[in-house]
């Protein structure tokens, strides 16, 4: 019988002249994340749009809306407190910005109030952090994207990390339940989950096929290719944060009363990267204080709320127990003047 032989053939080789290697290999490795996205999340490739960080993300989406708008000034309507990055880019760039205050509600958000509002003003585009930042407010994205008109923008901003919000599944179950809708935007990236601010790797996952493919003529950035490998690695790993998040909480909640502070917790609320603090006793006397030990923290007025207000990063428990340390030392200096 006669055996069969089986030889390896060479690759034929491939000279691109159109580009030059190194920019056609950083054009692969863009879209090699959009398929490492894609089967993270579940959704096709072709609708994922890599970027640089969730910043990358938004800022792709307010350029489309910007120009489908035709106006001088749109209107984008958001919640405060809110990420305050977003609010910057979109006012930056020329939008009018109107809030739904979270505060009234015990800082929940709203889903029915965020509705009416939208009612009322008829804006461009609607942007929301799920987890909120900073309260980890949570919110049914569903009852918002059934309560406004189906042409609408919708923005969700899924780059904060939780135990208690899955927002892999979450991302997946949007996409393929709205699988088609036009200006539905997911956007995330791996900077808080996965640590890797740095890289400024993150992506827009676009409901509508028909809108991935204007997002992507109208984005001619790409990610660079160090990026691209170092955040595949780490998507496909559990996000190391939550563990820390969750020791950052426990630490505050165990001093809150006593050092005269409490944590802002809506009822339907995550545990994320962000918390909000209302502080009890004299705002400028705290500021002070944090400034002698170095220190810092954003203040209220940063993002819409009074001073005695101020948000905690928490993904690094050492930095919250020096934080707390600077308090026990200002407390223990009142007590001995």
């Amino acid at each position: 019988m006669k055996q069969l032989v089986t030889t390896s053939k060479t690759p034929e080789p491939h000279i691109d002249l159109q580009t030059g290697e190194p920019y056609a290999k950083l054009i692969r490795g863009h879209a090699q994340f959009a398929s490492v996205v894609g089967d993270y999340f579940d959704v096709d490739a072709e609708d994922v749009i890599p970027t640089a960080g969730a910043s990358g993300a938004i800022e792709t989406v307010r350029n489309h809306v910007f120009r489908l708008a035709l106006k001088a000034n749109p209107v984008l309507l958001t919640v405060t407190p809110g990420y305050w990055r977003a609010r910057e880019s979109f006012q930056g760039f020329g939008f009018q910005v109107e809030a739904v205050q979270t505060a009234a509600d015990g800082f929940d958000i709203n889903e029915s109030t965020l509705i009416r509002k939208a009612a009322e003003i008829e804006p461009d585009i609607v942007y929301l952090s799920l987890p909120n930042n900073p309260t980890g407010a949570v919110f049914d994205p569903e009852k918002i994207v059934n309560g406004l008109p189906a042409t609408m923008p919708i923005i969700f901003d899924l780059t904060l990390p939780s135990r208690q919000l899955n927002t892999r599944e979450l991302a997946s179950h949007l996409y393929r339940d709205y699988r088609g809708r036009r200006n539905l935007f997911l956007v995330g990236s791996t900077s808080k989950s996965h640590n890797t601010a740095e890289y400024r790797i993150g992506w827009t996952i676009c409901a509508s096929s028909e809108d991935a493919a204007q997002l992507r003529q109208e984005n001619r950035n790409v990610v660079s290719s160090l990026s691209v490998e170092k955040a595949s690695g780490e998507l496909v790993k559990e996000p190391p944060v939550h563990d820390l998040i969750e020791r950052s909480f426990q630490l505050l909640k165990r001093v809150e009363g006593g050092y005269g502070f409490k944590l802002i917790e809506p009822a339907k609320r995550a545990q994320s990267s962000y918390v909000l603090v209302e502080f009890l006793g004299d705002a400028e006397t705290l500021r002070s204080g944090l400034r002698q030990h170095g220190i810092s923290v954003m203040w209220g007025p940063e993002f819409g709320l009074a001073d005695r207000y101020f948000r905690l990063e928490v993904s690094e428990p050492e930095n919250i127990r020096v934080f707390i340390d600077a308090l026990r030392n200002n407390r223990g200096k009142k007590q001995s003047a």
